[in-house]
């Protein structure tokens, strides 16, 4: 995989985003998800013929990866992913569901850890589910944030 920055992207935003996944993705609802995501035939022939030892090999099943396996800690696309530095200023934004514990706290789907990024000038904590980007603190922070950017700052 090869990253190129969009130099056009002056700040980035992240709210309630999985960057090394969700365990959701392994546990039950996930898997039972997984089953039920059909792709076209065509396509999933396709794959198969042309690709089906590696399918198998990155993985672990002969099914094509689908939405649900990307969110996966075990998605090695993550893993590339997350090696390549984010070039612009970039925020974080992460929902807790009341345990007011970072390294333990989670939005219900995404956990602190997959959350957290160590480059990120600034993380927010809201007190919400997955779906707090409508939290009227979220959307507070996000108004913070672009105030910041059209005074030039960096924090």
């Amino acid at each position: 995989m090869i990253f190129n920055a969009n130099p056009k992207i002056r700040r980035i935003v992240f709210i309630c985003t999985p960057h090394r996944g969700s365990n959701m993705a392994t546990q039950s609802v996930g898997q039972i998800a997984m089953r039920l995501i059909a792709l076209p035939g065509n396509l999933v022939s396709l794959a198969k013929n042309t690709a089906g030892d590696a399918l198998h090999a990155v993985t672990g099943s002969k099914r094509l990866p689908n939405s649900i396996f990307s969110l996966s800690p075990k998605n090695p696309s993550l893993a590339v992913m997350n090696s390549v530095p984010i070039q612009a200023p970039h925020h974080t934004i992460f929902g807790d569901r009341g345990i007011h514990n970072e390294p333990n706290s989670t939005d219900g789907v995404v956990p602190y850890w997959s959350s957290h990024l160590d480059t990120a000038l600034s993380e927010k904590s809201v007190p919400g589910p997955h779906g707090s980007c409508e939290l009227p603190q979220t959307i507070a922070e996000v108004q913070r944030i672009l105030h910041l950017d059209l005074q030039g700052g960096h924090n």
